[in-house]
Parts: C-alpha cells; structure tokens; sequence
C-alpha cells in the first residue's frame, strides 16, 4: 500500500494532510493502536524537521509498506539552491551563522540541508560556518558497493551510524554522546532505519520500520 502523496513545506503547509495520511495508513493496514501511534510519532518527528529547515523548503511526503517492510515513510525534495545562496540565507539571519545541529533529527535536517546545497560543497561548507556535527560521517554509506543505492551520489544511514557508533563505546566522551542521543531520539527508538540520499538536485529521506 502506498498513500497518497502530500506537499509539505518549511512553513507548516501541507502538516494536517500529512499527519491524517499516517491516520489513514494505520487504519488501512490494520494496525493497532499502539502501532499507529508509532506511525503518527514518526510522521510528526518527520514533518518537524521539514519546518525547521533553512528557507523555503519544499517536498513530496507519503508513506509505503511491503512484505519486508511494515512502515516506510518518504521524504522527497527537489532544489535549485547552490552554495552562494546558502550562504544569502546565513548572511540574512540573525547571527550571521548557521545554528549547530541540536539532536538526533536536527542533525538529519543538518544532513539534508548539506544535500540541497551540492555534495561537493558540504566539506568547505562545514569548515566555513563552523558547523558542527561530529562523528555524523559514521553513518555514510558505501553506494558503490551496494546495488540498491548505486543510483545515489551520497548517502547516510542510521544502521551504520548506530554500528559504528556502538563498535566505539568507551573510546571517548563524543561517542557516548551519540550514543545517548540515539537512545533519546523517538526516531532512532522506533526505526530500524534513517537514510539520507542524495541524487544529484533531488534529496531524499527513508524511515524504516521493518517490523512490529
């Protein structure tokens, strides 16, 4: 089953029809009510990054499943914005910085961001404004090695991530930190899985719930 898909935008737009497609799904595949809150929680962790990206942010949002996959929520953005217009939107802000990524999600919207505004960029970018996102880069996925995601130029996933990050527990205070970020987030709780792709101008997000 796949719902309908839903415009939603930075400034709230698109939410309420969101949110009642993750109702729709949960009554359509049976779910309990348990389970569809799960859903709903998902969705409304999702739809809170959306508004709390830089500018004027536009994507398709809806959500799947399949026989290996219980829950499968989409995100999907298409973007013209380059690295000079990235820097318009700091420059008119009113700390002339970009602002840290604060947990889990936030630091999801720091990697979607990063993607909107050119791949090739993201490193000088980072160093430039100071943004901080340490250990993130754990997560990065090898897209070469894997055929499912040959046709992404970048990717993020949270089961890399967690693996990584759970292979260095005990190596240093930043590591426990992730980790009880991780264990605070709703999204990490619930999901199997988080991916962050990026496809040339189109950025996209997949949470996985596999299963109940």
């Amino acid at each position: 089953m796949q719902t309908d898909k839903i415009t939603v935008k930075s400034n709230g737009e698109g939410r309420e029809k969101a949110i009642e497609e993750a109702a729709k799904f949960a009554a359509y595949t049976g779910l309990d009510k348990t389970k569809a809150l799960r859903v709903r929680l998902l969705a409304e962790e999702t739809l809170g990054m959306v508004e709390a990206i830089t500018g004027d942010f536009v994507a398709d949002f809806w959500i799947e499943n399949e026989k290996d996959c219980a829950v499968r929520i989409h995100l999907t953005a298409y973007t013209c914005m380059d690295y000079a217009k990235k820097r318009d939107l700091i420059d008119v802000s009113s700390d002339k910085k970009n602002a840290s990524a604060k947990g889990f999600m936030g630091k999801i919207r720091q990697l979607i961001e990063n993607g909107m505004y050119s791949v090739d960029e993201v490193g000088s970018m980072q160093n430039e404004l100071g943004v901080s996102m340490p250990y993130m880069d754990m997560g990065i996925c090898d897209t070469g090695s894997v055929s499912s995601l040959s046709s992404y130029t970048y990717m993020w996933s949270l089961e890399n991530y967690r693996h990584s990050i759970e292979s260095h527990q005990g190596s240093g205070v930043v590591y426990e930190e992730a980790w009880d970020e991780l264990e605070k987030s709703i999204v990490a709780n619930i999901a199997d899985d988080v991916r962050v792709g990026v496809r040339g101008n189109n950025v996209e997000l997949i949470i996985e719930k596999r299963k109940f």
